[in-house]
């Protein structure tokens, strides 16, 4: 079986099972990753207004190509200008890890978050996305996005 990218609601739970969060299939799209029909990634993007998506990501493995069809989706499928993940401040290691993915803090709502820390808004713009690079080369389309 191997490495596939996927979609569906299946994902979106995943992922909100992973993030303690809520996923309404409805108002949400998800795609993931599976290894030999397992779940191991998911990205969940909602509240998508033309300019901006919100975005909630969970994983505990990924492929280059994975990263690539996640931010392939955001900016050239639904084609956003900004990209919001809000985090607990809570949880640094994801903190962290986004800023090393090109994420920048943009705004913070004090004691918000339900583990009592903020909610700390990252975003990222697509000139600060290096998985668009050529050399991950994962595209998806809107078909495939939409199933």
């Amino acid at each position: 079986m191997g490495w596939n990218i996927v979609s569906g609601p299946e994902i979106g739970h995943w992922v909100t099972a992973q993030t303690d969060g809520a996923f309404w299939p409805e108002r949400s799209t998800a795609i993931g990753l599976t290894k030999d029909g397992q779940i191991v990634a998911g990205t969940v993007y909602e509240m998508w207004n033309g300019k901006s998506v919100v975005v909630h990501i969970a994983w505990n493995k990924v492929t280059p190509a994975y990263m690539a069809a996640v931010y392939d989706y955001a900016y050239n499928v639904c084609g956003v200008d900004k990209i919001i993940g809000p985090i607990s401040s809570n949880h640094t290691r994801a903190l962290k890890l986004v800023t090393k993915m090109g994420f920048s803090e943009e705004a913070r709502i004090k004691d918000a978050a339900h583990d009592a820390g903020d909610i700390v808004f990252m975003t990222q713009t697509p000139e600060k996305c290096r998985f668009l690079e050529p050399r991950y080369g994962q595209k998806i389309t809107s078909a495939a996005a939409n199933t």
